[in-house]
């Protein structure tokens, strides 16, 4: 009973020692990050995009 008691002292500690320590981000931050993570994904999607196709190109022409 006692080791559990100490067990929730200890969370409750880390919990707030947690929300204190870490910077929070302005929601218009968090909206700018947001923007550029799509934008960033969709570039990176389009170059996979072109690298699968010329995988599949090369693949068709030296199998022919």
């Amino acid at each position: 009973m006692q080791d559990e008691e100490s067990y929730m002292t200890l969370q409750v500690q880390f919990k707030k020692r947690n929300s204190i320590g870490t910077p929070q981000l302005k929601c218009q931050d968090c909206s700018v990050m947001l923007h550029w993570y799509k934008i960033l994904l969709g570039i990176s999607g389009t170059v996979n995009g072109i690298l699968v196709l010329t995988l599949v190109t090369l693949i068709l022409l030296d199998s022919s």
